[in-house]
């Protein structure tokens, strides 16, 4: 499928595909997709990860109502011995039904063996709240290790 090009809307206008194309009308999500906002959480720098190690992000106004809609997490040197698991929580309570994981070599979770899940009944955030992402299991030698949060605002 070509790109083409989206006109901007114009009063009186309504969404169809002879003015905002088949992407946007066929595909809602792709719509919603445009609002997101990706957040990411830095847990170490140069110096190796270690179990127990913790970032925190504190929930702006701007994403009041927020849903989490995903996850991922990528370090500069991956872990050379084990796979490295990250927790998510918002306050005392997990997001993730599955931990995320980076697998040894790896240094992105896109091809990981075990992909993170959200726990829909967890992942709405509010003004306020104190996201926490925790390192359960270091691996070895893993450096610039962070998470992406990625937020879908409420209406």
């Amino acid at each position: 499928m070509g790109w083409t090009t989206v006109s901007k809307p114009v009063t009186g206008t309504y969404l169809s595909k002879a003015t905002f194309g088949d992407l946007v009308v066929d595909d809602l999500n792709y719509l919603y997709a445009l609002r997101d906002e990706p957040v990411w959480v830095p847990i170490n720098g140069s110096v190796p990860l270690v179990n127990g190690d913790k970032a925190y992000l504190r929930v702006p106004a701007k994403l009041n109502g927020a849903t989490i809609v995903s996850v991922a997490a990528a370090c500069k040197d991956p872990s050379t011995s084990g796979t490295v698991e990250l927790s998510v929580k918002n306050g005392a309570t997990s997001v993730l039904s599955t931990n995320i994981t980076l697998d040894a070599s790896e240094n992105d979770t896109l091809t990981a063996a075990v992909p993170a899940v959200i726990n829909t009944n967890e992942d709405d955030v509010a003004t306020g709240d104190f996201i926490e992402v925790a390192v359960v299991n270091a691996g070895t030698g893993v450096t610039y290790c962070g998470v992406e949060i990625v937020f879908r605002p409420g209406d």
